[in-house]
């Protein structure tokens, strides 16, 4: 039986490997590495007991080793590969999903000579700010198999010179996740969300501070409270310079496992997001989403309607005006989701390394 060997590190990866997981545990000899990225149990073991996500085979530290994202390389970089060796786990494949620091460990083990699958491929924002589109870009290169949401992705592959015979259209592992925690009943809609994490909008608190002057203001304009999810870094700044001070209709708020935010999201008027789950995740749920950045790696969630930007330092009452006509004015059928794929991107992906690991 061929072994595959999985590395995972962070939340989002974990919930859209969930079901590839299983897949992989049925059809080969599948050993689990959970390289400790996101560490703690509110950011990773939750996920593992919602989600019924079996306990890793082995489990490295390096949230708690490294500080940084070049520490967090150097240390992957080094403890993977020696622990690869060290347990003789002789992988026919080691299998990526996204874009995080534990993907980035796939330029020094193809070095080593393994053969590399990457899962979410082809993603681009070409927004060099992104430390994941660094990661994702190089993940790609190194890569035997690429396993793409999209059509577009492919060719964006092509396009780089990927050899097309080892890029497979399968739809994004997202929807039979959502499909199968699916919230019910009628929404409330009575609070917005908002999640703030990417370096774009963290780097600079001038910038972050624009962001939470249009969220209060937003709230202030529907007269419902905006949620901002607590991430640490986020917290962080927001602490240091003060920046919720005068801002009475923004509360913080989690942070929260996979299945009560989904149903958060659900239950939303509206979501603010940096984040490019939320771009796919809300259109399934039927919720709108405002993406306070300049660009996306997932384009297809404009041209359908499910998403809009509204940039990360345009005039405040420009960006409150797009966001309240797209909130007010949101519809969404089955046709303008079917860019997210049909729900059975594990079943496919396991298909396709049966056939291509004889």
């Amino acid at each position: 039986m061929k072994r595959i060997l999985t590395i995972t590190g962070i939340r989002p990866d974990f919930i859209r490997m969930s079901k590839v997981f299983e897949k992989l545990d049925e059809n080969f000899d599948h050993i689990m590495l959970h390289t400790g990225q996101h560490y703690d149990d509110e950011l990773s073991q939750i996920f593992f007991k919602e989600l019924f996500i079996r306990k890793p085979d082995y489990t490295l530290e390096t949230g708690k080793n490294s500080r940084n994202h070049y520490e967090q390389l150097a240390f992957l970089s080094k403890e993977v590969i020696k622990l690869i060796k060290r347990k003789r786990i002789h992988p026919d494949l080691i299998l990526f999903l996204g874009d995080s620091n534990s993907a980035m460990v796939s330029a020094p083990l193809f070095k080593e000579g393994y053969r590399i699958g990457h899962i979410e491929g082809g993603m681009r924002s070409y927004d060099r700010r992104m430390p994941e589109e660094v990661n994702r870009v190089i993940c790609d290169y190194v890569s035997d198999f690429i396993f793409v949401y999209t059509p577009l992705y492919k060719e964006r592959l092509i396009a780089e010179n990927k050899d097309s015979k080892n890029i497979f259209v399968v739809g994004n592992t997202i929807v039979e996740v959502v499909r199968e925690y699916m919230p019910t009943g009628e929404r409330t809609k009575n609070y917005i969300l908002a999640d703030i994490h990417r370096n774009e909008n963290l780097s600079d608190p001038e910038q972050l501070n624009h962001i939470l002057k249009y969220l209060d203001e937003l709230g202030h304009r529907t007269g419902l409270p905006v949620k901002l999810v607590k991430f640490n870094r986020t917290q962080k700044i927001i602490r240091k310079h003060k920046l919720l001070k005068d801002k009475k209709n923004i509360k913080i708020a989690g942070p929260y496992g996979f299945l009560e935010y989904l149903n958060l999201q659900y239950h939303a008027f509206g979501v603010v997001s940096d984040s490019g789950t939320s771009q796919e995740e809300c259109p399934l749920l039927g919720v709108p989403v405002a993406v306070p950045r300049n660009y996306t790696e997932r384009p297809e969630s404009l041209e359908n309607g499910n998403s809009i930007l509204i940039g990360e330092t345009k005039p405040i009452p420009q960006m409150i005006k797009r966001t309240l006509d797209f909130f007010e004015n949101y519809s969404i059928n089955r046709k303008d989701i079917k860019w997210l794929g049909n729900g059975k991107t594990s079943e496919k992906i396991v298909n396709i390394l049966k056939r291509k690991l004889k």
